[in-house]
């Protein structure tokens, strides 16, 4: 009979473990519903997919957090430092940006990574870290389907309308990053999973993955696949020297098969794809490194420039977001990646995160996030140490690094919501030890504060879907004054209005797109329509 005393306790952590089962679920079904949202219509291409993707990511997020209250315990000493930098840095740049509200917008996704990644820890050090990683390999083979599907005639209105095969990602480099990532974890489940019938189907994935990125075209996600399984290969090399290392080699073949037959199939089956090469793969692959011309020496001029501007502001940089709202300081009249006709004259974001962390951000941000991604990959390379399913999870962390922080190198992926919240999943349930007893004392401010600043943050996302949602395809103006006045604050939103209304109607918006985009062409031509100054 069980003793009563003991009752509440048992209860107590019942109700505790339904929770974290709770928040798994949210976090990985939340990512995969992130991948595939999208808004049918919108007045920008770009962000009918980003808007959705942003709120679901930090919706799932609050949730999860709200639920579990994690902590830093987890986190290394070094780990600790370097997110109280990164935050640190980002909190102070976007209190001097120029553009609070793209600040706002681009700080809080580094919030919802960071608190992803603490609620990640926490899971998988109560055990909750298979369902974490089953949930992103079937993200990352669903997600990888889309574009297959698009790329050979199937069409959906979440898919996207340019740079196809782009699937519900709406741009064919976002699916192949995020599919480069991927790999160590679906190779992982390949070689973990207890039944053959999982094995097969993690192999089918692993091969649709690296079809994907072949069919993509993406040159930085060739490289960061390369790199993904050059490294993963290198520490199960490293991880068997030392005895710890239980791998059937029947699921090592499967999964060789299976990477060789996906290429093979795509390049071999017709599809919808209307290359202007007649040999577009070896194109891509003999120009893998070509700096002198086309997008090669358009990121050789931005990196260049952004550097420039990174020099002039070293400590915080010109804030989070703010990238584009600058880098017409810099930029000369020849720079192929500054559109001066256009309303939105350039990306939101330099191709690099690191572009992006040290000219939005400055040094101490770069700093804390070198720091933070390093302690990481020092305990991930620990776990080599270890026997088990425990040398196969770090060397599959290290692989998702290493293909990271490549990828990144050429292209953005952590300042977009789905490969954040994907690698904040994953390093998480990868690199998290064994519980500490802090993890369980009592809510600290940090614990009661994040959630409250999560659903903020939750919220304002919300009013910006909402206002893409009430615009509609960007055609009609009563919608799109209803539209502004659910976000004064989106700049697409108010320039459009700026330049399509009479100047009795007009002058408000351009009023309020030249103080969001001072120095862009379209906004200072919408201003000067209407004589606002």
């Amino acid at each position: 009979m069980t003793d009563p005393l003991l009752a509440p306790d048992l209860d107590r952590d019942a109700v505790v473990r339904w929770q974290e089962r709770l928040a798994a679920h949210l976090l990985g079904g939340g990512l995969l519903v992130a991948v595939l949202a999208a808004l049918p219509t919108a007045p920008t291409d770009l962000d009918r997919h980003q808007l959705p993707k942003e709120t679901v990511v930090h919706l799932a997020t609050w949730l999860a957090v709200a639920l579990l209250r994690p902590g830093v315990a987890a986190l290394s000493r070094a780990a600790r430092v370097g997110l109280a930098l990164l935050l640190g840095a980002t909190l102070a740049s976007a209190a001097l940006a120029e553009n609070p509200w793209l600040a706002l917008r681009a700080g809080s996704l580094t919030l919802t990574g960071a608190a992803a990644l603490l609620t990640a820890h926490r899971l998988a050090a109560r055990g909750f870290g298979p369902i974490l990683l089953h949930w992103l390999g079937v993200t990352a083979f669903v997600g990888t389907l889309t574009g297959l599907a698009q790329a050979y005639g199937l069409q959906l209105p979440n898919f996207a309308t340019t740079r196809l095969p782009g699937g519900s990602f709406g741009n064919r480099n976002f699916l192949a990053h995020l599919a480069a990532i991927a790999l160590p974890i679906i190779g992982l489940l390949a070689l973990t999973t207890r039944r053959w019938l999982g094995a097969l189907v993690a192999a089918i994935a692993a091969g649709a993955l690296v079809g994907a990125i072949v069919l993509t075209r993406s040159r930085a996600a060739w490289l960061a696949a390369a790199a993904a399984i050059g490294v993963v290969v290198l520490s199960l090399l490293l991880a068997r020297r030392k005895g710890a290392l239980p791998v059937s080699m029947g699921r090592v073949a499967l999964l060789g098969f299976a990477v060789v037959v996906g290429p093979f199939l795509v390049l071999t089956l017709p599809n919808d794809l209307n290359w202007r090469s007649d040999s577009p793969y070896a194109e891509t692959l003999t120009g893998i490194a070509n700096a002198q011309e086309g997008s090669g020496r358009g990121r050789v001029i931005q990196y260049r420039n952004s550097l420039r501007l990174a020099a002039a502001h070293p400590v915080l940089g010109v804030g989070p977001g703010n990238w584009p709202i600058r880098y017409g300081d810099v930029a000369p009249p020849n720079d192929p990646t500054w559109v001066w006709g256009d309303a939105i004259p350039i990306n939101p974001w330099p191709s690099s995160d690191w572009m992006a962390l040290i000219s939005e951000r400055g040094v101490f941000a770069l700093a804390g996030s070198l720091l933070l991604g390093l302690a990481l990959a020092w305990r991930a390379f620990g776990r080599l140490q270890r026997a088990g399913d425990d040398a196969l999870r770090g060397a599959a962390a290290l692989g998702v690094l290493a293909a990271t922080a490549v990828v990144g190198a050429f292209d953005a992926v952590l300042l977009l919501p789905v490969p954040l919240l994907f690698v904040a999943l994953a390093i998480g349930a990868l690199t998290a030890p064994a519980e500490t007893p802090e993890e369980l004392a009592a809510p600290s401010r940090w614990r009661v504060a994040l959630p409250l600043l999560l659903m903020l943050v939750s919220a304002r996302s919300v009013e910006q879907t909402a206002a893409y949602l009430v615009a509609g395809s960007g055609r009609e103006t009563n919608r799109m004054v209803w539209a502004a006045r659910l976000d004064p604050t989106s700049y697409p939103l108010r320039i459009a209005l700026a330049s399509r209304l009479p100047c009795a109607r007009a002058r408000s918006h351009a009023r309020a797109a030249l103080a969001l985009a001072p120095e862009w062409p379209a906004s200072r031509n919408a201003a000067a329509r209407c004589g606002v100054r």
